[in-house]
């Protein structure tokens, strides 16, 4: 089992393909390695792929402080590259992921060859800030139950529900198993998140793209990255929601090849 020891803290990654140019993918919220699993086929011919846990995610350490920086979730991903001796890579993230990706594309500019954004946020606004509240609340009257079914219509398209809602059972089971108070401190680094005054910074290529039914990050916020990143890409998946992991993995997927040819 692959860990590395950073700052005090352990760290879990899976390194995995047949392709040459470094792809790391940075997980969502509630996310862990295991959740690229329908996407990680369809990459690994084309790139080097690393995924890791970030702290309290998954395999990482889950260690108890107030909040989990995303400046420091970014330091995590940089030393992962150090230990694995990459200089430069590309970056996928999703949601929170793409939050991180953010950060790390401030912090170490360097280590960046170009930055793929899915589904996330710009700045954590005040309605972003009342759906966290509404999960924490709903877990506290209900646990992982109604916390499950209170974050649904955020995370999926009504074509979910529809055409792809035998999944729901696996990913309630999945949703049951994770550490809340660990999810709890990774939204509690979320909520400081505010990178509208620094994006014109940002010097790397840059693709955004967005479920036009998203509901939890919402055009808006992908709006606000194009016109912050110099240069900044936007495509708009239809019919799409948020998770795109799960929904649209092989639109996500070849967005993330096209972007590396681009």
């Amino acid at each position: 089992m692959p860990m590395l020891q950073h700052d005090g803290r352990q760290l879990y990654y899976e390194v995995s393909g047949q392709g040459s140019t470094p792809l790391m993918l940075f997980n969502g919220l509630t996310m862990s390695t295991a959740a690229w699993t329908l996407m990680a086929p369809l990459l690994e011919p084309r790139f080097r792929l690393i995924r890791l846990d970030f702290q309290g995610q998954g395999q990482s350490e889950h260690h108890v402080q107030p909040a989990y920086p995303l400046p420091q979730q970014a330091d995590d991903a940089a030393a992962v590259l150090d230990h694995l001796g990459i200089a430069q890579c590309y970056v996928a993230g999703l949601s929170y992921g793409g939050m991180v990706a953010l950060h790390f594309a401030r912090r170490h500019p360097q280590r960046l060859s170009r930055l793929l954004l899915a589904a996330t946020l710009a700045w954590s606004d005040a309605a972003n800030q009342q759906i966290a509240s509404s999960w924490m609340a709903a877990d506290k009257a209900g646990g992982a139950d109604l916390r499950f079914d209170i974050s649904l219509p955020w995370l999926f398209s009504s074509r979910f529900f529809t055409a792809a809602s035998q999944m729901l059972p696996d990913l309630r089971r999945i949703a049951a198993g994770v550490d809340w108070p660990a999810v709890e401190r990774i939204i509690a680094g979320v909520m400081s998140h505010d990178a509208r005054s620094w994006l014109d910074s940002l010097d790397v290529p840059t693709h955004i793209i967005v479920g036009d039914e998203d509901r939890l990050t919402p055009l808006y916020q992908a709006r606000l990255l194009q016109q912050g990143i110099t240069g900044a890409t936007l495509d708009i998946l239809p019919g799409a929601g948020h998770a795109l992991h799960l929904e649209a993995p092989m639109a996500f997927a070849q967005h993330i090849i096209r972007f590396a040819d681009a």
